[in-house]
């Protein structure tokens, strides 16, 4: 395999530089569908076509460029393409207080964790890194950088092992605080990103992600309590797999429960309770009854008074 191949698979090298990861949002009110075909890559095959959201067929916005690459019938594989190129983003890189907690850099667990990750045995780290999460998560928030970059090495290690509906989970709910912190273009957003994307080919689609998850969550409730953080993270992931699936009813009655469940104050409550709201928005969209009704329900325990929050 020549150094062009070298990308993220479908992908040739030069396509994955020149784009990021990217899942198909769930549809909403309108439909969606590529225009074009152009700038068709030799090495890979993959095309920029442009998104556009559609009613009746019609192209009424943009969504933005992708590189596809057709997988058979009306599937397919997509990156978004890049606008602004990483290297001319700057962003002061974010302070940890762990230097307040020098114990935490000397645990044991984490020194093996660190030594089999750098040996490439990620299967054998994996247990050291949620050990040294759990102590981590004790004194330093679960957004402080250097708990991100532990959090970010769990989920990579239940990828690397084949555990992939945990993987995804953990994916998708430190994918937006590596944003917040280190910001969408630093390699550890980008190496989460990826590894979603990545995990999700694995699971073959929605509907089997779906599944998957339901089995996970059927469980974790028979083995954690209902507040456990496992069984919340879970949980979301699962109504976020409902929704790509388009069910909105059992997504939106999944997440309520995520968010009933949330830890307050805490800042996973924060991607929780966003992937509720965006539920609840594509509801209000499709306009059905038994939909608006859980939507209803939904904001109700977003802005009660005894609602989780992240501050």
């Amino acid at each position: 395999m020549n150094e062009e191949r070298r990308g993220v698979y479908p992908f040739c090298a030069p396509c994955t530089a020149s784009s990021e990861a990217w899942a198909a949002e769930t549809a909403g009110p309108m439909g969606s569908r590529f225009y074009g075909h152009r700038d068709v890559c030799e090495n890979c095959g993959s095309s920029v076509r442009t998104l556009y959201h559609t009613v009746l067929w019609l192209p009424v916005s943009k969504v933005g460029k992708f590189r596809i690459i057709p997988t058979g019938g009306r599937s397919y594989v997509g990156r978004k393409v890049i606008t602004l190129p990483a290297q001319t983003v700057v962003r002061r890189e974010p302070v940890s207080a762990i230097a307040t907690y020098p114990e935490l850099e000397a645990d044991p667990s984490y020194k093996q964790a660190e030594a089999f990750w750098e040996q490439h045995e990620p299967g054998q780290a994996l247990p050291f890194y949620q050990s040294a999460l759990t102590e981590r998560e004790k004194v330093l928030a679960a957004d402080d950088p250097a708990t991100l970059r532990v959090r970010l090495r769990v989920a990579q290690g239940l990828l690397a092992t084949a555990n992939y509906g945990r993987a995804i989970a953990w994916f998708e709910l430190v994918t937006p605080q590596l944003t917040q912190v280190f910001g969408p273009h630093h390699e550890l957003t980008r190496a989460a990103t990826e590894a979603t994307t990545g995990a999700r080919l694995m699971v073959g689609g929605p509907r089997s992600e779906a599944q998957l998850l339901a089995d996970i969550v059927a469980a974790d409730e028979d083995s954690l309590l209902a507040g456990d953080p496992q069984v919340v993270r879970d949980r979301a992931a699962l109504g976020r797999a409902l929704l790509a699936c388009g069910d909105i009813s059992a997504a939106l009655e999944a997440l309520t429960q995520v968010v009933r469940d949330a830890t307050p104050r805490h800042p996973d409550t924060a991607v929780y309770r966003a992937a509720l709201l965006d539920a609840c928005e594509i509801a209000d969209g499709r306009g059905k009854k038994r939909e608006l009704q859980l939507a209803a329900a939904a904001r109700q325990v977003l802005n009660g008074e005894a609602a989780p929050t992240s501050t």
